[in-house]
């Protein structure tokens, strides 16, 4: 299993300071030896994130780094003219030397959608006619990125878009439903196990991951964090919503996570905190040494698929020259 570090972005800030956080993020996630880094897009400020145009800034993120895969989590296909999208993602790819992931998504906000001008009953339409242009099915574009298409994910969480998916050969997203009463998570491992049976083979697990010197140091520096949310700190970290603590006890978190078992790809967050660059250092070197003493993922049960990583349980540790597991 390959470790990402996942971004929003996001912080009450000007967006020139937190993007240039954001591209000292990817310099940093690189010189501890990650995987992969990922952006998420946010329209109009939506929770605070500056990334509106993430392609833009892997660009700058391309020109500062030399290694590090560089990911979509994700562009709101539906919101994009298929073609420009097409060419501004080959853009970066050539750009990066080929290390571009781009993840897509309908999208889910009417009224991001409205603004836009595009209908939000035809979310699904037009996110169908992106995977046409960058699959190949609709006029050449330039410049060529001829292994872009093997590095093609989806967002969903509906059994509809886990089929589509894997019908495409397209990577699965799967990020994480909190709330007071936990994570949804056995639902989500369904949903990943109906993707492997239908012959599925990537997998990005987008997860909260915040290791620290302990528990209660953690929990303090999320609180203020998850309480601007509106929800009650202490209800929040009992629910299981956070992988939480020293390493050990982050590592038994992740353990218990019934979705890891199927993860090609670990990509570790801190939402919904908005966290500076200097604070999210020793989370990232804390991340890093997880990486290199990885958990042990518990098998998939009565699912029928099979887990990834070597072995087919256990997760691949943290090395730049890591091969990708395969299911």
């Amino acid at each position: 299993m390959r470790w990402g570090v996942l971004t929003h972005a996001a912080g009450p800030r000007d967006a020139a300071s937190e993007l240039a956080d954001t591209v000292g993020l990817a310099v940093l996630a690189e010189e501890l030896g990650f995987a992969s880094f990922w952006l998420a897009q946010h329209h109009l400020g939506a929770q605070q994130g500056h990334a509106s145009s993430p392609l833009v800034v892997l660009a700058a993120v391309a020109a500062a780094t030399s290694r590090i895969r560089l990911g979509t989590a994700v562009v709101v296909a539906s919101l994009e003219h298929p073609l420009r999208l097409a060419e501004d993602a080959a853009t970066v790819d050539v750009l990066s030397g080929g290390r571009l992931e781009l993840g897509l998504g309908a999208g889910s906000d009417p009224g991001v959608a409205e603004a836009f001008g595009a209908a939000p009953a035809q979310r699904y339409a037009r996110l169908g006619a992106a995977l046409d242009a960058l699959t190949g099915t609709g006029p050449a574009v330039t410049p060529r990125a001829p292994g872009l298409r093997e590095r093609l994910w989806l967002a969903t969480s509906s059994p509809e878009g886990v089929d589509t998916a894997a019908r495409h050969g397209l990577g699965l997203l799967s990020g994480r439903r909190s709330g007071p009463a936990g994570p949804d998570d056995r639902r989500s491992a369904g949903l990943l196990a109906r993707f492997r049976a239908a012959g599925g083979a990537r997998v990005g697990l987008s997860r909260p991951v915040l290791p620290g010197s302990s528990r209660a140091a953690v929990h303090a520096l999320l609180a203020p964090h998850v309480a601007r949310r509106g929800h009650d700190p202490a209800a929040w970290f009992a629910a299981g919503n956070v992988h939480a603590g020293t390493g050990p006890e982050v590592r038994a978190a992740l353990e218990a996570d019934p979705c890891l078992p199927y993860a090609t790809d670990l990509l570790c967050h801190v939402q919904p905190a908005r966290l500076t660059l200097a604070e999210l250092r020793p989370v990232l070197r804390g991340l890093a040494e997880l990486a290199g003493a990885p958990p042990v993922a518990a098998g998939p049960g009565t699912t029928g698929a099979t887990p990834a990583g070597r072995g087919g349980a256990r997760c691949g540790p943290l090395s730049p020259a890591a091969a990708p597991d395969r299911p």
